[in-house]
């Protein structure tokens, strides 16, 4: 799929409570939850990060690399990371965040915008629906704090767009099969 920088305009207008994922998927995720991705050192939390990317390379037949530039323990933004297609590799910078690398990896699967936001921010609402319930939604991005007064949980059934709604979208489900 050709890159075009469609994002969404909301992060309500993409969520999907009912977006199938491929089971090993939701185990290397689920994996990755328990081994609480968020404790330890950044050298710790990077590797726990390596293995879920291992996992997930292995169940899309992918072999593209993550590398970790300028990571910080301080809170800040993962908004410069990227996937370089050319190399076929994924460069997380700043702040280590699932949504971003699963955005990013969302890419590597040859997504445009639009998809790598509906695919990844769904999945990260379904693994981890609390920390989902706890950010911001700042224009397309999920961003982690206190939520803000217009977000919408993917519980509450609030301000989803049907699927079919969006151009395209049946083609696009079409072409992935299951995410």
């Amino acid at each position: 799929m050709p890159y075009t920088a469609n994002y969404p305009a909301t992060v309500q207008e993409i969520l999907r409570p009912g977006m199938k994922y491929k089971g090993d998927a939701l185990r290397a995720l689920k994996a990755f939850r328990r081994a609480k991705a968020w404790q330890g050192d950044l050298g710790e939390r990077q590797e726990k990060f390596m293995t879920l990317h291992r996992a997930l390379c292995g169940v899309y037949g992918l072999n593209t690399m993550l590398e970790f530039n300028n990571n910080s323990e301080e809170p800040g933004t993962s908004g410069n990371s990227y996937f370089d297609p050319a190399n076929d590799r994924i460069v997380l910078q700043g702040k280590l965040s699932v949504v971003t690398y699963l955005h990013e990896l969302g890419h590597a699967r040859g997504w445009d915008e639009r998809y790598a936001c509906i695919w990844s921010v769904n999945l990260f609402a379904r693994i981890f629906p609390r920390s989902f319930e706890r950010c911001n939604f700042i224009g397309h991005m999920v961003v982690a704090g206190s939520p803000a007064s217009e977000s919408l949980s993917p519980t509450n059934g609030m301000g989803l767009l049907d699927l079919l709604n969006l151009p395209g979208a049946v083609e696009a489900l079409a072409n992935a099969g299951a995410s």
